[in-house]
């Protein structure tokens, strides 16, 4: 992997096939979260492990074509209530909460367009166009705010602790749901910080664009 750059007007990383399979993967699964399982009409078979559903959830609810799971905790934090007060909390979903969704959902699809066409010499190159990248960053903060609820990070000790837990060996004596629990965990950690690094230099791109644009304008002015 090699982050996004400015790069002839557009933004382009660089992503080889397996890291890009898993990126699509994980965001066909938060699409699914979010009520919209089909990003296409032949979505790609899944074959992603079981820790997506959260414990007690309604593996079902989160497919509905027209609604998200809200018993999901991951759900929860990308379609915040608005309000502690029940009422309150349902009139928002009523008045904004579909916008919202839709609004993430086509960022969700953004993204796995450009996974989807690679360009360059090498077929290795996921470029996002200027009018795609605000969408694209908010895609990539939403699978960051999945993966660190399945990680219960909430803090940047906790960040860390992942980490540290990601690149210790096994201890002896596991048994193989422990050890596969384990593996699952360092996948997740591993996307995690693939997430952090492009969504981190998209924006930095960005701000970096914004800036020369202003500079330019000001120089124009004067």
């Amino acid at each position: 992997m090699r982050p996004f750059v400015a790069r002839d007007g557009h933004y382009v990383a660089r992503l080889d096939e397996t890291e890009r399979a898993v990126l699509a993967d994980l965001t066909e699964g938060v699409a699914t979260l979010l009520g919209a399982p089909d990003l296409d009409d032949e979505p790609a078979a899944r074959d992603w492990p079981p820790a997506w559903a959260a414990e007690g959830s309604d593996e079902d609810a989160g497919r509905s074509p027209d609604a998200a799971d809200h018993s999901d905790p991951a759900v929860r934090r990308l379609l915040p209530d608005g309000s502690r007060d029940p009422a309150e909390a349902a009139e928002f979903r009523r008045l904004a909460g579909e916008d919202v969704r839709l609004r993430k959902v086509d960022g969700l699809r953004t993204w796995r367009r450009a996974l989807h066409s690679p360009q360059g010499r090498r077929g290795n190159e996921v470029v996002v166009t200027p009018a795609q990248a605000d969408a694209v960053a908010a895609a990539l903060t939403d699978l960051r705010l999945v993966l660190a609820e399945r990680l219960e990070i909430r803090t940047e000790q906790d960040t860390d602790r992942r980490y540290a837990e990601a690149a210790a060996p096994d201890p002896p004596g596991l048994d193989e749901a422990e050890i596969a629990r384990r593996a699952v965990r360092r996948a997740f950690v591993a996307m995690y910080d693939v997430l952090s690094v492009l969504q981190e230099t998209l924006v930095t791109a960005m701000l970096a664009d914004a800036r020369r644009r202003t500079s330019r304008g000001r120089a124009g002015a004067g």
